[in-house]
């Protein structure tokens, strides 16, 4: 508040009035006066600009208030005008016994009929006074309003931006997880067709061939017919192997295991009714067969110890790829410990696991707040 534009100019013209009071009114012009005065002016500047802390900012108007007093007496000037400043940062106190001790020199200061020289003069200033406080008060609340108001819109306003992070962020999740249900829909459904239609196209080639042996045998005009079929049912069987090879995309060797962990963690959600909520985000290159391995164990084992050891209901794993390392981290709502112990909680297993694939585990855990589990894996190169 006491740097707001408003009150900033009524301190300084208060000032002016000061000076001008002082050197063509006062008692004594004379350089103790101009150090005065300067000082005055500083003191006041440094309280507005530089003091930070209250016991700075209180310490300034007490030293304000004895000097006044001195200055007053020996330089003459309206003792309102040397009061305008110090008043006006009385509001900005927040201790309010500081703040009344305050007022309440003020008040004596400004009616005190020894420096006002007659009652008159001490009843007008303590009217022009309460007057100026009641304004100052409004403009206090004013001004305490505004900077709710501000702070009210700065955390909406944050908020929103974490609001629109986090729903880029879900679209982004649920785009992933579409795209990876598609794979393993295709993947499934050619498996089937692969199993199921390859299976009974080749079985019934087998047969033609033996039957148009057997007719070749015996001399049956049933020869050709079967060799013709037996050719019509190859092109078949040929039509959905390709068929079959198109519908299993290679983007599926791609996420294999990411899915694998993903299956893990939804069967570990069936067994044990812990809700494990999983986002994944895409990925351009594909876990080798070790990683594989290794991160569907380490999944397990994690999985296992938060319900195990952290009684944890509900656990959420994020899978990201980027492109030099793949990382997934884990956490969950359990007891959580203060003090790690690798044995007690199965961690030296996961920390082994990791370092045969060349990652890195990062491991949080606090008394209350459950454990956070986070693993970077390095992309494997092609040699």
């Amino acid at each position: 508040m006491r740097k707001s534009n408003e009150l900033l100019l009524i301190r300084y013209l208060s000032i002016i009035i000061l000076i001008a009071d002082v050197l063509i009114k006062g008692k004594s012009t004379n350089i103790a006066s101009i150090v005065f005065l300067l000082a005055f002016i500083i003191n006041n500047n440094l309280r507005i600009f530089f003091f930070k802390k209250e016991k700075s900012i209180v310490l300034s108007m007490v030293i304000e208030l004895v000097s006044i007093v001195f200055a007053y007496l020996n330089f003459g000037g309206n003792i309102l005008f040397y009061l305008i400043g110090v008043t006006i940062d009385v509001f900005s106190i927040k201790d309010i016994k500081i703040k009344i001790i305050l007022a309440v020199v003020i008040l004596i200061i400004s009616t005190s009929s020894y420096l006002n020289g007659s009652i008159e003069s001490g009843i007008i200033n303590l009217i022009v006074i309460i007057i100026f406080s009641i304004l100052l008060s409004y403009i206090s609340r004013l001004y305490d309003t505004k900077k709710e108001a501000q702070r009210l819109y700065d955390k909406l306003r944050i908020s929103e931006e974490n609001l629109r992070e986090a729903n880029n962020n879900l679209e982004e999740c649920l785009s992933s997880i579409e795209e990876l249900t598609v794979l393993k829909e295709r993947n499934r459904i050619s498996r089937e067709i692969h199993d199921s239609v390859g299976h009974a196209l080749s079985t019934a080639m087998i047969q033609l061939s033996a039957m148009e042996a057997l007719a070749d045998k015996e001399g049956s005009i049933l020869k050709d017919m079967l060799k013709n079929l037996r050719n019509f049912i190859n092109e078949s069987f040929q039509d959905v192997k390709k068929a079959v090879k198109e519908l299993k995309s290679e983007e599926y060797n791609t996420y294999r295991g990411v899915i694998r962990i993903q299956e893990v963690c939804k069967n570990f959600k069936k067994m044990s009714g812990i809700d494990v909520d999983v986002i994944i985000s895409k990925g351009t290159w594909a876990l080798s067969p070790k990683q594989d391995t290794h991160l569907h164990r380490i999944t397990q084992e994690i999985l296992s110890n938060s319900l195990k050891h952290g009684k944890a209901t509900k656990v959420k794993v994020i899978m990201n790829f980027t492109e030099e390392d793949f990382v997934i981290s884990f956490k969950d709502n359990g007891i959580g410990t203060d003090s790690l112990s690798e044995s007690g909680f199965g961690l030296k297993n996961i920390k082994e696991r990791a370092y045969e694939i060349g990652g890195t585990v990062d491991i949080k855990s606090a008394l209350g707040e459950g454990f956070f589990i986070k693993l970077v894996v390095p992309r494997e190169r092609e040699i």
